[in-house]
């Protein structure tokens, strides 16, 4: 279904005919907050928009063009003589999105609509065709990926697998299964994918002991090698190093990993002659490098030779999409534990895990699941009532956090001018209270602020979701999740 943001004036003769002929249904608005609305609700997958005019940088239009594209549609823009337009005006509305720009005072408009629509068509079935490779490619490696922002991590995946020589690093908060992904690399590399896959836990070894399981030792190097020993850079030739927590790694041994990236060269302890080496370094860390290099406990130029392809794995509480799916994955990966039932779960199962911050993420989830499959004695569907009861007061705790009274809004006596005094941090004051109620958790009462904000916001623009983010200055998908998150509904349905 199509978008089209004109009024009738605009409406291009047998534009209807077009969409038709093309097997598209459209739905003609005049208003952009409406447009803004619709988008946000689902159900379109492409936007055809109008402009009478060349757009100012700040024009309202551009900022309607960004959130119809935040929204996933593909974007055309049409106007009369737009072809004649300063250079710098037709770029606004491509940065803004637009992935064409079309004339509609010159001949063979129509046929360019047309051939706009025959190719979105076509690579609209392409990209399903796709994701379907894509969703069956990354399930049998283990990767669950509903939400849009694990898709286009799995779609990076892919393409960073081709590059056998170039080092990755891999980001994301404990538990988001950075190994996971990079196990799917190494699965994935034409040259790689044959050769072993070696695991290093930085942040489990000493300084001494990490250069000896890196680097390899001669026999009689130091006291207590009574053998030889290659290390995990050798043994991963061919194939995949992965060095997990990387951040961890001491900063003498960070500069010999250095040379193994520069020269493609390892020097045993107790050697003399380094030995070449063909093996893909992937990184893995929980931690802020850039922060890290700043404070100078990393070094920056290993950063840099790590940081040629990255990868940045969301939160669980970002992607509750994937929540469902991981779950089903979950019980079939651990159906050895109840063999024989038919392990299926019940909504509100579902809905609780969703509704907790699961800081641990896919490992917490996980946990989670086990335990709530081992403390049952049927074989009955999962519901809440199955997880354990730390989970349900976890659960209660951060329902009470997510859902605290609006705190009053200070408003400045006349005698200031209408400037609001200096906060004075005493009992008096709503935020004193919000920092009792939340003993003292910055990120409860953060998020208190936030779910308050975000219900006046909602309110005041009656309900109107586009009309929200324009209020919050976020996108239109972001205030989506927010609700969700937050379970919010206004008054106004």
């Amino acid at each position: 279904m199509v978008l089209v943001l004109a009024g009738d004036s605009l409406r291009p003769t047998g534009f209807d005919a077009i969409l038709t002929e093309g097997g598209f249904r459209a739905v003609w608005m005049e208003d952009p907050a409406e447009a803004e609305s619709a988008a946000a609700s689902g159900g379109f997958d492409a936007a055809v928009v109008a402009l009478t005019r060349e757009p100012a940088p700040d024009a309202p239009i551009l900022r309607t063009l960004r959130l119809l594209r935040g929204a996933g549609l593909a974007l055309l823009v049409y106007g009369e003589g737009i072809g004649t337009w300063a250079v710098r005006a037709r770029c606004l509305p491509l940065l803004a999105g637009a992935s064409e720009l079309l004339d509609a005072g010159r001949s063979g408009f129509a046929q360019e609509i047309r051939r706009w629509l025959l190719t979105f068509r076509q690579a609209r079935a392409q990209r399903a065709q796709e994701e379907r490779h894509l969703r069956d490619t990354m399930s049998g490696l283990g990767l669950v990926a509903e939400s849009p922002g694990m898709r286009q991590l799995c779609r990076n995946v892919l393409r960073i697998a081709n590059f056998s020589d170039l080092a990755t690093l891999v980001t994301g908060e404990t538990g988001t299964g950075k190994e996971l992904v990079a196990q799917a690399i190494h699965a994935l590399d034409p040259k790689r994918g044959p050769g072993p896959f070696v695991v290093l836990n930085c942040a489990a070894l000493t300084p001494s002991l990490a250069e000896s399981e890196l680097f390899g030792h001669r026999r009689g190097a130091f006291t207590g090698a009574e053998r030889e020993r290659p290390g995990l850079i050798r043994a991963a030739h061919g194939g995949v190093l992965f060095l997990d927590e990387i951040g961890d790694l001491d900063l003498t041994l960070q500069a010999k990993l250095l040379r193994v990236l520069q020269a493609n060269r390892v020097l045993r302890v107790g050697d003399e002659q380094e030995v070449a080496v063909s093996v893909r370094v992937i990184a893995a860390t929980n931690r802020d490098l850039r922060q890290m290099v700043e404070q100078r406990t990393f070094r920056a130029d290993l950063f840099h030779r790590l940081n040629v392809l990255s990868l940045h794995l969301p939160p669980l509480r970002e992607r509750p999409e994937d929540i469902a799916p991981l779950v089903r994955w979950i019980l079939a990966r651990h159906a050895h534990l109840r063999p024989g039932w038919n392990l299926e779960v019940g909504s509100d199962f579902i809905e609780a895990l969703a509704s907790a911050p699961l800081p641990g993420n896919v490992r917490q989830l996980e946990n989670l699941v086990c335990q709530a499959l081992v403390a049952k004695d049927s074989d009955t569907p999962l519901h809440l009532n199955d997880l354990p009861p730390e989970f349900w007061s976890q659960l209660t705790a951060s329902a009470a956090a997510t859902e605290p009274p609006v705190p009053p809004v200070a408003v400045a006596p006349a005698a200031t001018g209408g400037v609001l005094p200096d906060p004075i941090p005493n009992r008096e004051t709503p935020w004193a209270h919000l920092l009792d109620e939340h003993r003292g958790s910055l990120t409860l009462c953060l998020q208190s602020c936030e779910r308050a904000l975000l219900a006046v916001a909602l309110e005041h623009a009656r309900g109107n979701q586009a009309q929200t983010a324009r209020l919050l200055g976020i996108s239109a998908r972001s205030v989506y999740s927010k609700l969700r998150k937050y379970r919010l509904r206004s008054r106004f349905g």
